[in-house]
């Protein structure tokens, strides 16, 4: 069968299965200018991705423990064109709660579908639950999101996120130059190499 046909009848089969169109709860990347607001909790993370010439997303799929309400926290803010990201603080504001990194996800910029969705391997730091209290902010690490097909990579997913740990000192400073206004607030990094 001609490689066209089969990826034309992927699509279709994806698209008659309403896997497509699966929309999530996407939580914006906070402006720098907003101020803390003591009811809130705040989800921090530094974020890089390769280009890709397609209208391609990527997010941490956060999940309350207590509710399994998910929420999903993006690979810093979405550009009008696609471009590469590097080392880009961003954050989100959650209800106070216990939660932690389920999965990771991709996602179309054009209309906020969700594409994929790839597990975290459940025993690694990335997956450990983490408090929010009101007030304060967890910095749950630095994601890399590569495409595979640089690599020699070929057929499933092209994508693969990696997280590496950041020293407290980096994050501190990262986050005080992104956010001023939250420089004073309690913070954890789980993550953080002391």
């Amino acid at each position: 069968m001609n490689k066209s046909l089969c990826i034309a009848s992927a699509l279709f089969l994806l698209l008659q299965s309403g896997c497509a169109n699966n929309r999530f709860p996407f939580q914006p990347i906070m402006d720098s200018t907003q101020s803390p607001e003591p009811a809130s909790g705040y989800v921090a993370g530094m974020f890089s991705r390769d280009w890709n010439p397609s209208k391609l997303g990527f997010g941490l799929v956060i999940v309350n423990t207590a509710t399994a309400e998910e929420y999903v926290m993006p690979f810093g803010v979405e550009a009008v064109l696609p471009e590469k990201v590097i080392d880009e603080f961003g954050m989100i504001q959650l209800p106070p709660g216990e939660y932690r990194i389920a999965h990771w996800l991709t996602y179309s910029t054009e209309d906020y579908g969700q594409l994929t969705r790839i597990a975290m391997p459940p025993d690694s730091m990335a997956a450990a639950p983490f408090v929010l209290a009101p007030g304060s902010v967890v910095f749950v690490g630095s994601y890399v999101a590569r495409n595979r097909q640089n690599n020699g990579s070929n057929g499933g997913n092209p994508w693969s996120v990696h997280h590496q740990r950041l020293t407290l000192q980096t994050v501190r400073k990262g986050l005080s130059n992104r956010y001023p206004l939250f420089s004073t607030q309690p913070m954890l990094c789980p993550s953080c190499i002391e």
